[in-house]
């Protein structure tokens, strides 16, 4: 980590305003992505579940150190994560020719919280690297595949047993 940023670690107005900045903006680069080729959760959902991830770090790192509650700091986190998946869910469908579809923008969203939380608890770092990575993966990656796969046949076979 760089050192130069420990002034910005603290929860001051300047590191918090930071956080909620860097979120905002990690939220939207990936979320821009997914907007652009239309997918369920886009441009404002990414935005907002990031943020709300960074919020919900601030708020247990707050109650722990200013507020001096006894609790365990990485819960809220917890919960973030575990309850990202039902957004993530909604985004899940299996179309009438038995395809899944989705499941970028699902996964997409659950790094996005992730993010967030980075962004919450101060490892900028972090946030930034995993931010960059996700739009490799979703714009380049996306490509690849479509190139690698574009004259790939696909069988489908069903099997039928009475048993």
């Amino acid at each position: 980590m760089f050192d130069s940023f420990n002034a910005l670690r603290e929860l001051t107005l300047l590191g918090v305003s930071l956080r909620v900045a860097l979120a905002l903006l990690c939220g939207g680069a990936i979320g821009i992505e997914r907007a652009e080729k239309r997918r369920p959760a886009g441009f404002r959902t990414h935005i907002l579940i990031c943020l709300g991830a960074a919020i919900a770090a601030m708020t247990s790192e707050h109650l722990f150190l200013n507020m001096h509650y006894y609790l365990d700091v990485a819960r809220m986190g917890s919960g973030v994560v575990s309850g990202i998946g039902f957004i993530g869910a909604g985004t899940i469908m299996v179309t009438r020719r038995q395809r899944v579809k989705g499941l970028t923008t699902a996964a997409g969203l659950w790094v996005v919280a992730i993010v967030g939380l980075c962004c919450g608890f101060g490892f900028y770092e972090g946030a930034v690297y995993t931010s960059m990575l996700v739009l490799i993966a979703e714009v380049f990656f996306s490509k690849l595949e479509y190139r690698l796969l574009r004259r790939t046949k696909e069988i489908a076979l069903y099997a039928e047993y009475t048993k």
